[in-house]
């Protein structure tokens, strides 16, 4: 198991920041402080658009990339060691660092931000290279290696690594507002949820449920899914709403071709009174164009009239698999799988309309007594509170994380 006492991080788009790069930059400094607090933390240094965190003892190299690939804005990650002030520092440090090692080629890297170290970027490839082949007898490529050695040299000192594992990028959480996410039991909605995380969104949640004719074991899923979210931004309130009352109004009294967009203005609804009282500025959904009857064009802009609020949809254009990929690397897949039925798969027409329009639904719904409805839904809500996020070990370990054989 490799172990680390410094790991040093990139970031991306905080780099292109202006007046309020400071601001920015002690965000990601403070979520990157709150995922080590239970771990021997010494500090973390801004050097310029980089980020160097240092630990008081050895810690597994797995365990600290699973944390940071939670840290919206963090490029890259790389287990550095600091090797000293000088080129022969840095090569009598390489035994030790390529130890176990056997690439079919390598190549050196150098980023050189102290301008006055006496030797250039090439001349460090060169020096350092040289003795990478006398040591090893490695073969170089230039273009394609096998392994990269990687050197930083910084004012206060030589950096060296051979692993870089890519982080999540975006921006800091808490930095870009607050909207509420319509979570299901399902794969798409939490993904959706952490594609708006990513851009600094602060996430509340509204879960529709048909207990008791659904299992409630479909709320417990719910929190479980929560709870792994908040594990990307803290702690958050998901509102329990239950929607059978107006799920059988609908089935006694509207066309049933319509009936899951009827479903679906009535979440909009009372997702929008729910934002309200959580401060959310938009609606966030997993809706993917074309991927189920409600979700086309059409289908969309007619549920989309009633709604006071933006409705983000994240995964618009992506197909299953990309959602599912997503699913997998932060940690959400396995919970959403398990077989429980929610209010999204009960009570569904055998042939659901695939083209409606904001008036045909209006006219289904003179029906039905929409205030009523919607104000015995919301008198029906219960606010759960998600003050602990998922343990550690829900959230997968990075890929390129792994530990070497």
């Amino acid at each position: 198991m490799e172990m680390v006492t410094k790991i040093l991080a990139t970031t991306n788009e905080v780099s292109l920041k202006g007046g309020n790069r400071k601001w920015f930059e002690q965000k990601i400094t403070d979520n990157v402080k709150n995922v080590f607090e239970d771990l021997p933390l010494d500090k973390v240094q801004r050097p310029r658009w980089r980020v160097l965190v240092s630990f008081t003892e050895p810690v597994p190299f797995r365990e600290v990339a699973r944390r940071m690939s939670t840290v919206f804005s963090i490029a890259s990650i790389m287990p550095v060691e600091w090797v000293g002030q000088t080129t022969d520092d840095v090569i009598a440090a390489l035994p030790d660092k390529l130890e176990g090692l056997a690439p079919s080629s390598f190549a050196v890297r150098c980023l050189r931000s102290d301008k006055t170290f006496p030797k250039t970027s090439v001349e460090l490839e060169r020096d350092i290279g040289g003795a990478v082949v006398d040591l090893k007898g490695w073969k170089v490529d230039l273009t394609h290696p096998d392994l990269t050695v990687h050197l930083l040299v910084d004012r206060d000192g030589l950096y060296l690594w051979t692993r870089r594992v890519a982080g999540p990028g975006g921006l800091p959480r808490g930095s870009g507002g607050r909207a509420t996410c319509l979570l299901s039991g399902g794969i798409d909605s939490p993904v959706a949820a952490y594609q708006m995380m990513k851009r600094g969104v602060r996430l509340d949640f509204v879960h529709f449920h048909s207990v008791p004719r659904t299992d409630p074991a479909s709320l417990e899923k719910t929190i479980d899914l929560a709870r792994i979210l908040a594990r990307y931004q803290g702690r958050c309130r998901l509102a329990m709403v239950p929607l059978l009352p107006i799920q059988e109004k609908i089935v006694a009294n509207c066309p049933t071709r319509l009936r899951v967009l009827l479903y679906r203005r009535f979440m909009i609804r009372i997702a929008q009174r729910v934002a309200s009282r959580f401060k959310g500025r938009a609606l966030v959904t997993g809706e993917s164009l074309g991927q189920v009857a409600s979700q086309t064009i059409e289908n969309l802009a007619a549920v989309q009239a009633i709604a006071r609020l933006p409705i983000i949809r994240p995964l618009i254009t992506l197909d299953k698999q990309e959602i599912i990929n997503t699913a997998r690397r932060l940690g959400s897949f396995e919970t959403s799988i398990l077989p429980h039925f929610d209010c999204c798969s009960f009570l569904v027409p055998e042939h659901p309309a695939t083209r409606s329009t904001h008036q045909e639904l209006s006219k289904a719904e003179e029906a039905l007594d929409i205030d009523t409805l919607v104000a015995e839904a919301i008198s029906g809500i219960e606010i759960i509170k998600i003050d602990q996020p998922a343990p550690w070990s829900d959230i997968p370990i990075p890929a390129g994380a792994e530990d070497l054989s």
